[in-house]
């Protein structure tokens, strides 16, 4: 019997592993790990997916008796991929699409400030908003190092990543301390920095905005101004 394969991710289909169509009849195409009820698990492109499944190399060698090395599992896949029906049909959406798509996954993000010497200050913090792709709220004390460097200098950079696609952005932070705003952002996990709650004085939340921005998307590299 020919052996079919999961037409996103390349997994051996068996009936252990396929789902169902949104009608609940079966799907013949994509496993159970990729797709349910009629749509598919993870937003990713195929270069998400490609990482997301080397890291299941050490079982995937095991099970096909293979001794890949990360970077010749890789090769394979990026080979292999686009034959796949997932990927060969045309992802219509446009970089900025992707890329909110991408900022959506991301829990965290990595934004530097600028010392009064100069010198970038990278952090990575905690998303508590995002609009679009290139614009991010987080949540920090009125007392940090990035809060006097913004004070002294408002631009900044941040970026995003998730399994090897990336932004880079180049922006401006503005620091707010409107009560209204705190109170709309605040997050019952806060309480742990900010014993005050939503109007501890300490309590400040930093708005970036991007002007540019560095994609690097599915193979696809663009920079832009915003």
């Amino acid at each position: 019997m020919e052996q079919h394969f999961c037409q996103s991710c390349g997994m051996p289909m068996t009936a252990e592993n396929r789902d169902t169509n949104a009608d609940g009849s079966c799907n013949e195409d994509y496993c159970a790990y990729c797709y349910k009820d009629g749509k598919f698990t993870q937003d990713f492109t195929m270069s998400q997916m490609i990482e997301f499944c080397l890291q299941f190399l050490d079982q995937i060698n095991r099970q096909a008796g293979w001794n890949l090395t990360p970077v010749q599992a890789r090769e394979q896949m990026q080979k292999y991929f686009p034959q796949l029906k997932r990927w060969k049909e045309n992802d219509g959406r446009t970089l900025a699409e992707k890329a909110a798509a991408l900022l959506k996954k991301c829990e965290s993000v990595t934004i530097a400030s600028v010392d009064a010497n100069g010198y970038p200050r990278p952090v990575q913090m905690s998303k508590i908003k995002a609009n679009g792709f290139n614009e991010v709220w987080t949540a920090t004390g009125a007392d940090s190092v990035k809060v006097a460097d913004f004070k002294h200098n408002g631009k900044a950079g941040l970026c995003y990543d998730c399994y090897g696609d990336s932004v880079a952005l180049r922006g401006t932070v503005e620091i707010i301390t409107d009560d209204a705003i705190r109170k709309e952002m605040w997050q019952d996990w806060f309480i742990h920095h900010f014993p005050g709650g939503p109007s501890d004085p300490n309590y400040v939340i930093l708005h970036f905005k991007g002007t540019e921005a560095t994609f690097w998307i599915n193979g696809e590299f663009n920079h832009s101004t915003i």
